[in-house]
């Protein structure tokens, strides 16, 4: 089978929750199928990346859109009622570029990561369509406004309306629409789509590798709680603020030699300021982050802005590190994985899941125990298999019957 993917994101080096996801479908289904990718990058530099998917994809388009541009044309653009997510994205090269490989091959399956990437697929389409909107991202706009004042509230809020309707319009308009999760799915399901399916996360088990110096200097931390992500996105540098101001002081009380390690690339200016608060370690990137992982005595994910499954938590987990983390992300995973989170919402309920783990060893018996049915449950490998399915289970009537259409639609 031939497919067409569309990403908002180039998907290498994938050390991001959305692109890692993209990068681990791409060598899925490349596997199986032939693959042509077209993205964006945001810089020359990010473009680099392309050398990389070139091994296991058939073609590589990338877009070079440096994020001033990006912003630059959403604003202008605001009063055509669009959502500023999808105008950030539009781009007339992108769209020839793909309007060319239309015209001039023959897909089987258009394949679209990201509501963004919608806007390049002419309508209706010359092959079967499948959309991965990943989160229902509406919704985490409709959080972000929950947590700011007038008038940045009222932009956010309005992003996630425009951008709850484009969303909705768009699984109605592709033949079947992925998310990552079942809650993801009651959000964009109903309202005439004819399918949204949830093809879950997974994680790649790795061992820690770092040097004999960075296992001292870990060891020299101990004992610690650990945050793990990206730390300029909002929801990770909200986390980690409501920890360290709220949650931190209440565990210090009882244990005052704990630790909060907040390890990941691209800290802000905000995040970077906890380390004034004592007992806290801003560590920015790392060598290693499996060392940090493993030396963990509890990993937590307290988000008040959520939405899909968090990556972090699933690391932890097949680390065999205990997790605590607030209801909303906790939603996102099931099975025998669910069994092991400490869910706990109100600061002292999240201090005291924290304190009943490092004080009761049978948690870290009971996270160890669990690793190796977890590290293939929760295997990319296996969590893409659905994905798989549903590719494979476009029959060649409807494959066909879409690819009569395709030189009249892109000439037209």
């Amino acid at each position: 089978m031939k497919i067409l993917y569309l990403a908002h994101r180039i998907p290498y080096p994938p050390n991001k929750g959305e692109k890692t996801r993209c990068f681990h479908q791409l060598q899925y289904l490349s596997a199986r199928h032939s693959i042509d990718l077209f993205c964006f990058a945001d810089s020359g530099h990010e473009a680099e990346g392309k050398q990389a998917l070139e091994q296991f994809c058939r073609k590589v388009h990338v877009k070079t859109l440096p994020p001033r541009n990006g912003f630059a044309r959403a604003a202008g653009n605001a009063w055509k009622g669009l959502p500023a997510s999808i105008l950030y994205y539009r781009s007339q090269e992108m769209q020839n570029a793909v309007r060319r490989a239309l015209s001039t091959e023959s897909y089987d399956l258009i394949f679209v990561y990201c509501s963004s990437m919608a806007q390049f697929v002419p309508h209706p389409a010359p092959a079967v369509t499948m959309i991965d909107f990943v989160d229902a991202d509406s919704s985490k706009w409709k959080q972000y406004a929950s947590r700011t004042v007038f008038p940045v509230s009222w932009f956010y809020a309005r992003e996630g309306a425009l951008l709850a309707r484009y969303e909705k319009q768009v699984a109605k308009d592709f033949d079947v629409s992925i998310v990552a999760t079942m809650q993801e799915s009651l959000e964009l399901g109903g309202g005439g789509c004819s399918s949204v399916e949830v093809v879950e996360n997974g994680v790649t088990p790795a061992e820690t590798q770092g040097s004999q110096d960075l296992r001292d200097e870990v060891r020299k931390l101990q004992p610690y709680v650990l945050f793990v992500g990206t730390m300029n996105y909002r929801p990770n540098a909200d986390a980690v603020t409501y920890f360290s101001e709220t949650i931190l002081p209440l565990l210090r009380r009882t244990h005052p030699e704990l630790r909060f390690l907040i390890v990941g690339r691209n800290p802000t200016a905000q995040v970077q300021k906890l380390a004034r608060i004592p007992g806290i370690v801003v560590t920015g990137a790392v060598p290693d982050v499996h060392e940090y992982i493993a030396g963990a005595a509890v990993a937590v994910a307290p988000f008040r802005i959520a939405q899909g499954v968090q990556n972090k938590v699933l690391e932890a987990l097949v680390a065999g590190v205990p997790v605590v983390l607030t209801s909303r992300p906790a939603r996102a995973i099931g099975g025998t994985a669910a069994e092991l989170l400490l869910v706990a919402d109100t600061p002292e309920e999240f201090a005291a899941a924290v304190r009943s783990v490092l004080e009761n060893p049978e948690f870290r018996r009971r996270s160890k125990a669990a690793v190796p049915s977890l590290r293939e449950s929760l295997s990319w490998g296996t969590r893409l298999q659905r994905l798989g399915t549903l590719v494979e289970s476009l029959t060649s009537s409807t494959l066909g019957a879409r690819q009569g259409l395709a030189r009249e639609i892109v000439v037209g």
